[in-house]
């Protein structure tokens, strides 16, 4: 026990200087993200820039001189609304000012929609990253976890650009089940994509806790068709455990055949989508699992 929790408290030391990599790159994009969800909320007026324009041009002829505002019947929803004026421009030059605010908003909203999905998958792909962190348990793993940083490009490569990549040697978890069947952990994010794309059949199991970072978790099949129930509760409960959800009294599963799971192209280390899926809600005792590998 001591032994382990000595092992458990070096690794923790060792990872203090890629956790704060982390950690202030996912702060960095969390105000990023609330920023640009900000911006994005502010295009919603768009909409009606757009209507002020099309109902000027409606009764735009009806105008007099030197107006600073008029009332007008939105058809789209029957009510009346006021449209602020500039005296000194033609009610024709009022409508096109209009005009291109909308379209520059439009723009905008378009822009931005992208943006905060990319900044919103980065913050996903991050909290992964310090679920690992957590997960590890030899200076091995910590290596491939700093690998995926250079890689993702938080980390520089010291040495020539092309210079090869560090030798892995960690290996996921192997736990058997009370049945026998094989279940493997991915302990990072490249790990869990060898797992589910290299290492794991069509028609093996995919485990991961639901919206929430975590492992891969892959229940071997060995061809059988008919597993017992016992045997997804056991991979549902290693998925819940190697979350991030780990100190919650139950965490949602998602589990589906691995023929199911697709990666995007271009998302990143670890992201994967999936459109029909069973569900569990399983707690983390994972005691009565065997540990061949770690």
């Amino acid at each position: 026990y001591y032994a382990k929790r000595n092992k458990l408290t070096r690794i923790r030391q060792k990872s203090v200087d890629l956790r704060k990599i982390v950690t202030n790159a996912l702060e960095r994009n969390v105000k990023k993200y609330d920023l640009q969800c900000k911006q994005l909320k502010d295009t919603e007026k768009k909409d009606k820039y757009r209507i002020y324009g099309e109902l000027i041009n409606a009764y735009g002829y009806q105008l007099a001189p030197d107006l600073r505002s008029f009332e007008a019947i939105n058809y789209y929803n029957d009510e009346t609304i006021t449209i602020p004026l500039d005296p000194d421009i033609s009610p024709s030059e009022n409508a096109k000012k209009y005009f291109d605010k909308y379209g520059k908003l439009k723009r905008t909203e378009e822009a931005l929609n992208e943006l905060v999905k990319e900044t919103h998958a980065e913050i996903e792909h991050l909290e992964s990253v310090l679920t690992a962190m957590d997960i590890a348990l030899s200076e091995e793993d910590l290596v491939e976890i700093k690998e995926e940083l250079v890689e993702c490009g938080y980390i520089k490569r010291h040495g020539s650009p092309k210079q090869k990549k560090v030798k892995i040697t960690c290996k996921p978890f192997h736990y058997v089940s009370s049945d026998g069947f094989h279940i493997y952990v991915g302990k990072n994010n490249f790990q869990n994509e060898e797992l589910t794309f290299k290492f794991a059949n069509g028609g093996d199991w995919w485990f991961h806790a639901k919206g929430i970072p975590g492992s891969h978790v892959i229940l071997k099949t060995g061809g059988e068709s008919d597993i017992p129930d016992r045997a997804f509760e056991e991979a549902g409960k290693l998925a819940a455990f190697y979350s991030k959800g780990r100190g919650q009294e139950k965490v949602e599963i998602d589990y589906t055949e691995r023929k199911n799971v697709k990666k995007p192209n271009g998302s990143k280390p670890g992201f994967v989508v999936y459109y029909t899926n069973y569900s569990l809600m399983i707690d983390t005792d994972i005691s009565k699992l065997t540990l061949l590998d770690s």
